[in-house]
């Protein structure tokens, strides 16, 4: 008899909210840096980049819920997790700095009004992020290569340093920004979650968070100012999102932002691999080749829908089986995020619920992604998982760097980049070449520990190499601060030295793994 599945459960709520509110941290960044930061009109993002988002949204859910539907009858399960699908936050955020945010501040410096010159780095946007998801697409059909190449360890320590310089991280910092609200909204989290207590009723513990955060941030501000300060809320307002195929004719001009655009692919695709093995740990396996087709269809229809930034498969897997939700929670999603942008909904909530109460929840989500390469990880390959770690921190200390202007001033910090001594770079221009390319640089430190450790040689050099090539490209450590690609035979003379010495390093490490290889090898057989 075949068990029936539950696709609900009270814990949906939990993970609704969860994945709610990540996608509505990624949609307010966009509004705050485009609009506050850049000064694009409200008009554009409101109207079309924010309701563009939501398709790419309410698509790539729909999929994943058929997939867990799927699942549940093929092991024959009532308890399935559906794989979360959601806004890549790291390109939310990176696009917005490096695409979309400069390209509409290059045209109104060609003389263009704040209105067209919006338009222009739109259309450009659009472009860049159909890109992105026809990357993910056609690289789905290769995945299963792409997953026998790298093993496990590196896959999920990629992400992990993802999950703790970036996911976690920064709502860390927003946490001690307020530390009263902060540190009781993740009191409520940590006690339940991580020490196994349970809220009365069986109450879901991220809303009722999220609910204690929001009563206590307007208590305290009463307190503070002895005023109520609740905001005006915005009225609804249905926009339904139509495909607009003019960013065609922009492709030409977007091809010198796709050398940005494509280190963002390359994030997700990565990514989708190790989520797809944290799923699989856990005992339900997703195919990694169905989440990235997916998420790139869903991503080609956000670019053609006006958004700007793609979908990807959350890495937050492990904390949505922890919480026991099932398909639910993206039912949830589709209807408040997806559905919901197209009424104006998006904007009524991020107007009522403070971010300080959003921020303890993503630090939950960044804590779970990170702890499963632990998990699985024997002791003899944690140097190597560590090691990996440290291109995502550098990755975070350019991003606070470079989005902060009263913090370091942009024209300071691309002034520091071309500060090269004798070959050596500046600090700045350190973090910033370690931080480009960052997951990609991760995942193969971890894999290339990983073979020399299990003394499989080959595979290790070919990293080694592999690394040496794509630092010439500036596919990885990227001597600019957008991170872009290039020929290096095109940079300056006094920058042409940092991809040569770096790649030179890689070619160095392997020539020296290959004689302690051998002297080793024949160490043994002199033993034996």
């Amino acid at each position: 008899m075949k068990t029936s599945y539950r696709w609900y459960s009270i814990n949906d709520i939990s993970g609704g909210v969860t994945l709610i509110f990540d996608n509505l941290t990624c949609m307010a960044t966009i509004i705050f840096l485009l609009t506050v930061v850049f000064g694009m009109p409200a008009s554009i993002v409101l109207g079309h980049i924010i309701p563009g988002l939501s398709v790419g949204i309410v698509v790539g859910n729909l999929a994943y819920i058929y997939l867990a539907f799927s699942l549940a009858k093929r092991l024959d399960r009532d308890d399935i997790t559906a794989f979360p699908l959601g806004l890549d936050a790291p390109s939310c955020i990176g696009l917005t700095l490096s695409v979309v945010g400069p390209s509409f501040v290059y045209f109104k410096l060609q003389g263009m009004t704040p209105d067209v010159a919006a338009l222009h780095s739109w259309y450009i946007s659009c472009a860049c992020c159909f890109f992105i998801g026809l990357v993910k697409f056609i690289c789905s059909f290769f995945i299963d290569k792409l997953k026998n190449f790298l093993p496990p360890v590196a896959l999920l320590g990629g992400l992990s340093g993802v999950a703790i310089a970036l996911i976690a991280f920064f709502p860390l910092l927003s946490m001690f920004q307020s530390p009263m609200i902060g540190i009781l909204v993740f009191s409520i989290i940590a006690i339940v979650f991580f020490c196994g207590y349970q809220i009365p009723a069986n109450l879901p513990a991220v809303l009722v968070a999220i609910i204690v955060g929001t009563f206590a941030y307007y208590i305290l501000e009463f307190f503070i100012s002895g005023h109520l300060n609740i905001p005006s809320l915005p009225s609804l307002k249905f926009v339904l999102p139509l495909p607009d195929f003019t960013f065609i004719s922009y492709i030409p001009e977007s091809l010198k932002y796709l050398s940005i655009a494509l280190p963002f692919a390359l994030l997700v695709i990565f990514g989708t691999v190790s989520v797809a093995e944290s799923s699989e740990v856990l005992g339900e396996k997703y195919n990694a080749k169905h989440l990235l087709m997916i998420d790139g269809i869903a991503t080609m229809l956000i670019g053609l829908f006006g958004g700007t930034a793609q979908t990807t498969a959350h890495a937050g897997f492990p904390a949505y089986k922890k919480m026991n939700a099932r398909a639910g929670f993206l039912i949830l999603n589709t209807l408040i995020v997806g559905i919901g942008a197209w009424f104006g909904l998006i904007n009524f909530i991020l107007a009522f619920i403070p971010d300080i109460a959003l921020s303890p929840v993503l630090l939950f989500i960044g804590i779970e992604i990170a702890l499963q390469v632990f998990l699985i990880s024997e002791k003899k390959y944690l140097p190597a998982v560590i090691f990996g770690l440290f291109p995502s921190i550098a990755r975070m200390v350019q991003i606070k760097l470079s989005s902060d202007p009263k913090l370091v001033d942009l024209n300071s910090l691309n002034n520091a980049l071309n500060v090269i001594t004798n070959g050596k770079m500046s600090d700045i221009a350190a973090i910033v070449t370690l931080g480009n390319g960052f997951i990609v640089t991760g995942t193969l430190w971890i894999a290339l520990l990983y073979y020399l450790i299990e003394r499989k040689i080959i595979p290790a050099v070919a990293t080694c190499l592999f690394l040496a090539l794509a630092t010439i490209f500036g596919a990885i450590h990227s001597v600019h601060l957008d991170g872009s690609m290039y020929w290096i035979g095109d940079l300056a003379p006094q920058l042409r030295i940092i991809p040569i010495e770096i790649a030179s390093g890689y070619l160095g490490f392997a020539v020296i793994a290959v004689i302690f290889y051998f002297l080793n090898k024949c160490k043994s057989a002199n033993l034996h």
